[in-house]
């Protein structure tokens, strides 16, 4: 077994896991964790520099994979008429709304506050993780803070801030 390969897998393991958790549900992410590691093993370089950003990148590298795959799934049953369309009640809670203005967010920006915040990954590991400069990933934090921010609405907004979210017009902000 190469070595140190074992204490990396202790190291990070349960972040990786979470990350796929994050991405894929907890179905598929020991899949993908699974994978992340074997893929360590064979090819991550032994002197890498930033080993924790090389993992996370090819864990995100599945998880895509799996995303398409499973939106491919969602498309043939819609297809076949299994699945009904239903509403999703929207709720008060902050975290709710949270949760909605990040998938409003442009993917690289919503992506750079998930690694850095939820992953607790150095922008030097985000760098990595999504092929960019430190700089890069400080300007991409700035401005999806800044989004959020302007987003964010007013304890007096909050009912016109809901319905625009339940209408799909968040961008109107």
């Amino acid at each position: 077994m190469r070595d140190g390969f074992e204490e990396l897998f202790r190291s990070h393991h349960a972040a990786v896991r979470r990350f796929a958790t994050r991405r894929v549900g907890a179905a598929a992410a020991d899949d993908i964790v699974a994978s992340t590691f074997e893929l360590a093993l064979h090819r991550l370089p032994a002197r890498h520099p930033h080993p924790t950003g090389w993992l996370f990148r090819a864990a995100d590298n599945l998880c895509k994979a799996e995303v398409t795959r499973q939106a491919r799934e969602i498309r043939m049953l819609r297809d076949a008429g299994v699945i009904a369309d239903t509403e999703v009640d929207a709720a008060d809670s902050d975290v709710d709304v949270l949760l909605r203005l990040l998938e409003m967010l442009p993917a690289a920006q919503r992506e750079v506050l998930q690694l850095t915040y939820w992953d607790r990954l150095s922008a030097a590991d985000v760098g990595v993780v999504l092929g960019c400069s430190v700089p890069a990933v400080w300007k991409r934090i700035s401005r999806a803070k800044a989004m959020l921010r302007a987003a964010w609405p007013a304890p007096d907004d909050r009912d016109t801030w809901e319905e625009m979210v339940t209408v799909g017009r968040a961008d109107d902000h």
